[in-house]
């Protein structure tokens, strides 16, 4: 049996989401909405614009398991050059090491894809409003991605990009959330304004755009919004449908309300007026995944999971979905018992590092998850403190790979061991990523993480 290591892996910001990537939702599409219609935008092309903003990150959910796969244990090319393309929009390309490729948002590169999306014909349409969408969220990265990535282990360096080294790096969450750089907030939001005013102007708009200077209070004030709670009450003043929703789908913590059980985005074509009653939701249609990105861009994603090639042995599979049954379904203050058995007999206790992250993912609260100034088991016997499934539903709480039916991604890697990649619903800019080597008639964990993708 191979000696258990809890060896820290990287917090990688590949997004194709939310948020270790960058921005979240409630800049990409809730500020992103408010602001087109402010620009002149009817509701309808306003939400059309948020949208591809957003789906660049929340389309992608079922994705990032391939994308982690190819980037981090085949070290695949294409990976790194999707994740440039979309959030890292840095001059030069990969392979160069990352202290010669930094993410500069006053470069060319960095204003390249929004400038040719302008220059193009046909605005307006619902197609290319979503195009637009996908080259704005990749301008606003690069105010938030700006500078140099930190290089972690497993990801190859040539490859990987993460949060700047000056903002944290690659562990640190504060890049994500508008109020740690409040002034870089307000200066994307100039910026993602100005490329909305000249988009409209082959459009004839019946409504005048307004000045940006009697905006900037306003969005000074969400930039500066430290909760869920705060961006909440902000998105819901400025009457943003879904306020509720985009709120809740984002890293900081909950604040006064609770945002347990909080309905996903709905990012159906159709809109959602201020003033309408919000429909349920097919869960089929929550947060779309599969979302169809530009030509240059789906033809790097689908090179990606085209050329995804994972052996997968029938004990690899039980043992995996044994493991993630008693992940989800055993409640949180029993969790170190029911895990003994994947660690080779050894139960960890509340104090070592593979409870602690496992209880991280399922809390429910994912501002206090991702503070290592507040422990998880604080929260046990909490009703609302953890997600935990029923032992018939576990599955539920699982993002599945794209075009796979089964609950996450798992693998033989080489000298017997196995990898997993699973990315839950509730924590979606969250993936669990382990390493398992044979031990008796299955296999023991020696290396389990957690890392930040969006």
């Amino acid at each position: 049996m191979a000696p258990m290591r809890f060896a820290a892996l990287p917090l990688l910001l590949l997004n194709p989401g939310p948020s270790a990537f960058a921005y979240e939702s409630d800049f990409h599409f809730g500020l992103t909405y408010w602001l087109a219609l402010q620009a002149g935008y009817d509701h309808q092309q306003s939400h059309d614009i948020a949208r591809g903003d957003e789906l660049t990150d929340t389309g992608l959910l079922d994705a990032k398991h391939a994308i982690i796969w190819q980037l981090c244990i085949w070290q695949q090319k294409k990976a790194s050059e999707l994740t440039r393309y979309l959030h890292f929009r840095a001059k030069q390309p990969p392979p160069e090491r990352p202290d010669a490729r930094p993410v500069d948002q006053a470069a060319h590169f960095a204003k390249g894809q929004i400038k040719s999306v302008v220059a193009e014909t046909g605005h307006g349409t619902q197609e290319h409003l979503l195009k637009f969408g996908q080259a704005l969220h990749g301008r606003q990265d690069s105010f938030s991605h700006q500078g140099v990535s930190e290089t972690h282990w497993p990801c190859p360096s040539q490859w990987i990009w993460t949060h700047a080294v000056d903002r944290g790096g690659a562990l640190s969450h504060h890049a994500d959330r508008t109020y740690a750089y409040p002034e870089q907030c307000l200066a994307a939001a100039k910026s993602s304004y100005g490329w909305l005013r000249r988009y409209r102007e082959p459009m004839n708009l019946p409504t005048s755009a307004k000045e940006f200077s009697t905006l900037e209070p306003l969005v000074g004030d969400f930039c500066r919004r430290q909760t869920r709670t705060g961006k909440y009450q902000w998105l819901f003043a400025q009457k943003v449908p879904q306020a509720q929703a985009i709120a809740g789908n984002t890293s900081l913590s909950d604040g006064l309300e609770s945002f347990f059980g909080v309905a996903p985005i709905d990012l159906r074509p159709t809109v959602n007026r201020p003033d309408s009653v919000a429909s349920a939701v097919p869960p089929p249609e929550r947060q779309l995944t599969g979302f169809k990105l530009d030509t240059e861009a789906d033809a790097l994603l689908k090179s990606v999971l085209g050329s995804l090639s994972i052996e997968s042995s029938e004990p690899a599979r039980q043992w995996a979905n044994a493991f993630l049954q008693a992940w989800l379904a055993t409640p949180a203050e029993h969790l170190p018992q029911a895990m003994a058995p994947f660690f080779a007999g050894r139960a960890p206790g509340f104090e070592d590092q593979p409870i602690d992250r496992l209880l991280r993912l399922r809390m429910t609260d994912r501002g206090l998850a991702d503070s290592t100034e507040v422990p998880p088991d604080k929260f046990l016997g909490s009703t609302q403190g953890f997600v935990t499934a029923d032992a018939a539903a576990w599955q539920t709480l699982l993002v599945p790979p794209r075009g796979e039916k089964i609950p996450a991604l798992v693998g033989n890697v080489g000298d017997g061991s196995i990898s997993l990649i699973a990315v839950l619903r509730s924590a979606p800019n969250a993936v669990l990523i382990l390493k398992a080597s044979p031990a008796g008639k299955g296999y023991a964990i020696d290396q389990l993480e957690v890392q930040v993708f969006h």
